[in-house]
């Protein structure tokens, strides 16, 4: 049996080749391969693949090495059934600047010099720019042996970079190779331990910022900062992490699938922004000043909402309308205002630099095409890190080409057949009927052109820890945990939850007392439920003039602050906290979701790195009570009818849509599109 790890990773890497290797005479190569052999547990990774490579090529390998190689007498995923499970050494992400071939970090930089950016994923390097409690990766093995993933580095201004693919095995070291992306490794696969990316300082004195970006597909998994001054001999190279999506690379598989990866840096003030249809040629762009633009589409979707008569908000929706709607006039008029603001978000965001318009012009027409090859809504994938003065609104962002003046678009039939009064039955088509009415127009007004209508938007929390996609196991009841604040109308509030428990399954909501912040603390520490549901109020504490401001979940007699959930984590909950019933966490409160420059705590990083949820849903703008409830209701109907919540929230948005409601679109979800509450059925989505 194989005692190696790094030998079996090697094997790994050239068993499937076998049947193609052996043409060889046994008894020219028998003894070279077991002098080989005698010595591979202490070897390098990377030479013993290459030695196994050579070796290999040879008849009678499979009959004389069978019982030795064979990996049906491994355990799953390549486990060796009669070794004990001792956990593997942890991998980092290790990145260094050096001479142009060299190995080993240069400790600073000259100007003019040829230097290489290096990435790879192993033991961690002692020279990484990354120190080790941001680089590491716990090294668990990886589903069907290994992955390809694609490192891409922007430097300085640049607006395209070179990608590199390079493969991740079950164990030791990544290596980047000749071999197609992709596909199975060629029978002269070389590996070489590092991505290099070439890179000359520039003629004077100077500092470089760019990102190191690690994708799996569209997916950005691991993105660096770095900054690389030249000339300077007090300052040294060095990185830290911007972000990262997965702890382990282990299950990369849940984000397989995605349409496109946005990332914005706000180090650089760049967007990165890759898809499928420019996996190898992603883009820097410019991030544009959009902060402005941010709080013009709040405020016209919150004056689609509400009127302001003194210091009264009055809903536009009607009081006592338990069906929050409005005819087709308003709904079209609304949908008008905040097409011109979504173009505003589009095009201060993908402004592009100088003379290059393509990720401007080509990421509508990739999500289009996405929807109608995939048959169902693209997912696109937003890393944003950024605290502008008003964080952008994603869901609103409108990509059809549209002018200034909001009369003058024509209207596409989508508008009245899926708005109140509508003809539409059934489920709402991944791609706008009338798409071909659209091709080589402006000023076209369609459902489509919004974001959130059109795509399941993903924003991931980095929590430094995997992120859930499934909240429970198979076969277990769901429960629904809900925190109600004393402050709302009792009326509205019985109705609500009266209309939840007859479309949630018995017993699967529970209403417990929680009269004091002690027994709220008790309530969240076990992993007793799938979802915890605050239907409160949510206000701003501020607690001197001009400073930043906290949130607060009023929940009647106390209230209930992002601190206050970081201190029960510390001091009352166990360590860690939710750790295998990862709950979703809803928060139906006015801008619970909201992030301003003027928001010194979060409730979403609260939640998900402090307490362990595996994501949260919150609000952009203030909502008034009854429409709160009558979204939440769509919502949980979904998800505990076993949609994901990337499809939950995107059939919510609608379903309100079809009332002449467009206020879908002030919900925002920071977790995995595709978290359910239970393993999805096979198909299912």
């Amino acid at each position: 049996m194989i005692k190696s790890d790094r030998l079996r990773w090697a094997v790994d890497l050239i068993w499937p080749h076998l049947p193609e290797l052996v043409d060889d005479d046994w008894a020219d190569v028998e003894p070279r391969l077991l002098d080989a052999l005698a010595g591979l547990d202490d070897a390098d990774p990377v030479s013993t693949a290459r030695v196994l490579a050579v070796l290999l090529r040879h008849s009678a390998v499979q009959e004389r090495l069978g019982p030795l190689l064979d990996p049906g007498a491994w355990g799953t995923r390549g486990t060796p059934v009669d070794e004990p499970a001792s956990g593997p050494p942890a991998r980092s992400v290790n990145t260094l600047v050096a001479r142009a071939g060299a190995d080993t970090a240069a400790s600073r930089l000259f100007p003019a010099t040829e230097y290489e950016v290096l990435l790879n994923i192993g033991p961690h390097q002692p020279d990484s720019l990354l120190p080790d409690t941001e680089a590491r990766w716990p090294d668990e093995l990886l589903p069907d042996g290994g992955l390809w993933l694609r490192a891409v580095l922007f430097l300085g201004s640049q607006t395209r970079a070179r990608t590199v693919p390079f493969f991740l095995g079950p164990a030791g070291e990544s290596f980047h190779c000749g071999c197609t992306p992709d596909g199975p490794h060629d029978v002269g696969c070389i590996p070489q331990r590092w991505v290099r990316f070439p890179w000359r300082t520039p003629e004077e004195p100077a500092a470089v910022d760019g990102e190191l970006v690690v994708y799996h597909q569209a997916a950005a998994v691991v993105a660096v900062r770095l900054h690389l001054p030249s000339g300077e001999p007090l300052r040294a190279p060095h990185a830290w992490l911007a972000g990262r999506l997965t702890s382990s690379f282990n299950d990369l598989g849940k984000l397989a699938g995605r349409t496109a990866s946005v990332v914005a840096s706000g180090g650089s003030g760049r967007v990165l922004v890759n898809g499928t249809g420019f996996l190898d040629n992603p883009f820097a762009i410019g991030a544009g000043a959009a902060d402005t633009s941010a709080f013009n589409a709040r405020t016209a979707l919150f004056n689609s909402h509400f009127e302001r008569r003194g210091d009264t908000l009055l809903s536009r929706y009607g009081a006592g309308r338990e069906a929050f709607d409005k005819d087709y006039d308003a709904y079209e008029k609304d949908l008008r205002r905040l097409a011109r603001e979504g173009a505003e978000l589009y095009t201060a965001l993908f402004r592009p630099p100088g003379s290059d318009n393509t990720v401007a012009f080509t990421l509508p027409a990739l999500i289009r095409h996405e929807a109608r090859v995939r048959g169902r809504p693209p997912v696109i994938q937003i890393v944003d890190d950024r605290f502008d003065e008003h964080a952008m609104l994603w869901s609103l962002i409108y990509d059809l080409p549209v002018g200034s003046d909001p009369e003058r678009y024509q209207v596409c039939p989508a508008v009245r057949e899926f708005g109140p009064g509508g003809n539409h039955s059934g489920p709402i088509p991944p791609l706008c009927p009338h798409e071909d009415t659209h091709r080589g127009r402006g000023d076209v007004l369609c459902p489509y052109g919004f974001w959130g209508l059109s795509c399941l938007l993903e924003q991931p929390p980095t929590v430094g820890r995997d992120l859930a996609a499934v909240v429970g196991p198979a076969g277990d009841a769901v429960t629904v945990l809900a925190a109600v604040g004393g402050s709302l109308d009792a009326k509205l509030t019985e109705q609500h939850f009266t209309r939840l428990s007859a479309r949630l399954p018995d017993p699967a909501l529970r209403r417990p007392p929680a009269a004091r912040p002690e027994q709220l603390a008790a309530l969240l520490g076990p992993e007793a439920m799938d979802v915890v549901y605050f239907y409160c109020h949510c206000g701003y504490d501020r607690r001197s003039p001009g400073a930043a401001a906290d949130r607060y979940l009023d929940l009647g007699g106390y209230t209930v602050q992002p601190l206050d959930i970081t201190m029960w984590a510390r001091t009352v909950w166990p360590d860690p906290h939710w750790s295998s019933r990862r709950p979703l966490v809803l928060l139906n409160g006015c801008h619970t979701a909201e992030a301003t420059s003027g928001t010194l705590n979060a409730f979403v990083p609260a939640f998900t790195e402090w307490a362990g949820a595996s994501g949260v849903v919150g609000t952009e703008i203030t909502v008034e009570q009854g429409l709160a409830g009558r979204v939440m209701e769509e919502l949980l109907a979904g998800l505990l009818d076993g949609q994901s919540l990337g499809v939950a929230l995107h059939a919510t948005r609608w379903a309100m849509l079809a009332r002449g409601n467009v206020i879908g679109l002030a919900y925002t979800a920071y977790s995995f599109a595709n978290l359910t509450l239970r393993p999805s059925v096979a198909g299912q989505e």
